[in-house]
């Protein structure tokens, strides 16, 4: 950060009904710098600077309470997607007793900051540790996800000591953002997929004067961790994903130990049937996300229920959410995509995933991760799997610790592998002890 200086004004906005407020730190522009047009059409400095970013959302009652819903067959409970009677459940307690405001401040304990990368504002958490010599870690999020998802692990992560922990366990977190989703700008241009963002994180990272970090990486996080693997193997020391691709599902034959990776597996046989029940928002989000995208910008509800139905599916709570995750934390998610009208931006990055030069590709897994062999990790991997990263019921993950290794090590070097006994697609927030163990298990020892 030895590029900012300390040149400080008062910077106001106002997005989407988020107001913004907090001092600029920055750089004057130089003569040779050309303006940027913000969205209003003013000129604004294309800077590196880091500025400080609060939280402020704004009121939904009003379309609360003209809320209307679908009609529902008897007792169908979540098979046809969202359960109208928890919907409605959930909207009164969104508009009659969930305190934003408190939300606000929770968040805001975090120092936040926003930077401009590629023409994008930025938004990011930066929380340092007070221990010295903690290492740094860029954690990575995915969809239906926001900055929340870290939310219970800034604590421990940045002070063990106070949490059960070691102090030479401790970190400097750094929580973006992605591109397109809560707090960051939305690309402006076609082609906006997870090596771009990648590329955004090499810079980001290098631009908080880190000259060696680590990252880990959960649903879309885990494409975006490992193009970051290949583009900067020099500073990225370790990688740490929330199961690794590959050793997720399937069971491929064994082999001898310190035998070099296998060539890549013949492609996978097309998903069966019950899979694919659980997997339609993917068709819709890779092939129509602006379709959708609307109903999702004007309607709180529609936003509420496609999002909710995600976290239903993909959590590992015994048919009771709501013995995993508080309504509070539900909703302080979808508040998140609510008041940035994220909800078509952020679909938009499985249509850019599953298109390449104007083409759909056959199914959306093609090019969610760099092809092989170009594409193997050199840096060290560590998977730490959970059993209901997807709904256990179609798709069930590979439990085998030696097979799930065989199978990730086609793409990853994989010195650190785990199968935690419960847990599902957002286990920092599902299973924060668990996950929070896993990370300091695995980055303990791997130098910078």
């Amino acid at each position: 950060m030895s590029r900012i200086n300390r040149r400080v004004a008062v910077l106001g906005l106002a997005v989407i009904g988020l107001s913004v407020v907090g001092a600029r730190v920055g750089r004057t522009q130089s003569a040779s710098e050309s303006p940027r047009t913000t969205a209003r059409g003013k000129a604004a400095a294309s800077t590196d600077a880091i500025v400080p970013f609060k939280i402020h959302l704004g009121d939904l009652k009003q379309r609360l309470a003209r809320a209307r819903f679908a009609d529902e067959l008897p007792e169908v409970g979540w098979d046809y997607g969202t359960n109208l009677a928890y919907l409605k459940e959930l909207v009164t307690y969104w508009r009659d007793r969930y305190d934003w405001r408190a939300q606000e401040r929770r968040l805001n304990q975090y120092d936040q900051f926003k930077t401009n990368i590629d023409g994008l504002d930025i938004h990011f958490i930066h929380q340092r540790s007070k221990v010295p010599n903690a290492k740094p870690l860029l954690l990575l999020n995915g969809w239906p996800s926001s900055i929340e998802e870290y939310s219970k692990v800034i604590g421990p992560l940045t002070d063990p000591a106070a949490h059960g922990g070691r102090a030479t366990d401790a970190f400097h977190v750094v929580i973006p953002s992605m591109p397109g989703y809560g707090f960051s700008d939305k690309p402006r241009e076609r082609g906006y997929n997870p090596e771009r963002m990648a590329g955004v994180w090499v810079k980001l990272m290098a631009r908080l004067g880190y000259a060696r970090y680590l990252t880990h990486g959960s649903d879309w996080g885990i494409a975006v961790a490992t193009h970051l693997a290949l583009k900067d193997p020099a500073h990225l020391a370790a990688l740490h994903l929330a199961g690794c691709p590959g050793g997720l599902i399937g069971q491929p034959p064994s082999r001898p130990a310190g035998a070099p990776p296998p060539p890549p597996p013949p492609p996978l046989p097309p998903t069966p049937g019950p899979v694919s029940a659980n997997l339609g928002y993917q068709e819709i989000q890779t092939t129509k996300p602006q379709t959708l995208g609307h109903g999702l910008s004007d309607s709180p509800l529609g936003l509420a229920s496609w999002i909710i139905d995600k976290w239903q599916s993909w959590t590992d709570h015994d048919g009771d959410l709501e013995k995993v995750y508080t309504k509070d934390q539900l909703l302080t998610n979808v508040m998140i995509y609510w008041v940035t009208n994220s909800g078509a931006s952020s679909a938009r990055l499985y249509y850019e995933t599953r298109h390449v030069d104007g083409r759909l590709l056959p199914t959306f897994f093609e090019n969610f991760l760099p092809k092989l062999p170009e594409g193997r990790v050199s840096v060290p991997t560590g998977c730490g799997t959970f059993p209901s990263q997807y709904d256990r019921r179609d798709i069930p993950i590979n439990t085998n610790t030696a097979a799930a290794r065989t199978a990730a090590e086609f793409r990853y070097n994989v010195v650190y592998l785990t199968i935690s006994p419960r847990g599902g697609h957002f286990p920092a927030l599902e299973q924060p002890q668990v996950w929070a163990d896993d990370i300091r298990a695995f980055f303990r020892d791997r130098p910078l």
